[in-house]
């Protein structure tokens, strides 16, 4: 890939990339089973939990799998309070896409909530991310692993 392309790709941000509009949000209260019907009909993989318009969770396909399904837990009784991932990290509109790529990489995240101030303004999944972003992104996230497994 081209020093071009590259730097293009540093230079954008989240704002320009990210899912925004009616985005799927559903309260800490409301049960697994009314998320995943949400992620159905809209077509999506992730539900933001939020409580007073403020970000305090996100239910993923991969939180149903590992924490509902897998556990042989009630998705009508379960609350999503009880089973998404709490307090996840967040981007900013005005970041840029690749520091969002190694905010995902670094913690395992295929959702990254988009927040502005308290409010929740998107979300940027992995496939919002071009090919061409991520191979952009390669050689770096192939030697921050690398690093990585030599420090342990």
């Amino acid at each position: 890939m081209g020093v071009d392309r590259e730097a293009a790709m540093r230079h954008r941000t989240v704002r320009e990339i990210m899912t925004d509009g009616a985005l799927c949000q559903r309260a800490p209260t409301q049960s697994v089973r009314d998320a995943c019907c949400l992620m159905a009909d809209a077509r999506l993989s992730g539900v933001l939990v939020t409580e007073r318009g403020r970000l305090v969770g996100i239910f993923t396909e991969r939180d149903a799998f590992c924490r509902v399904f897998a556990r042989a837990l009630d998705p009508d009784a379960t609350r999503l309070g009880d089973v998404m991932t709490k307090d996840p990290e967040t981007a900013a509109p005005g970041d840029s896409v690749a520091d969002a790529i190694r905010r995902m990489d670094e913690f395992g995240y295929s959702h990254l909530p988009v927040v502005e101030g308290e409010r929740v303004v998107g979300l940027l999944a992995l496939r919002d991310l071009s090919v061409q972003d991520l191979a952009a992104m390669h050689a770096e996230l192939e030697y921050r692993h690398a690093f990585a497994e030599r420090a342990w």
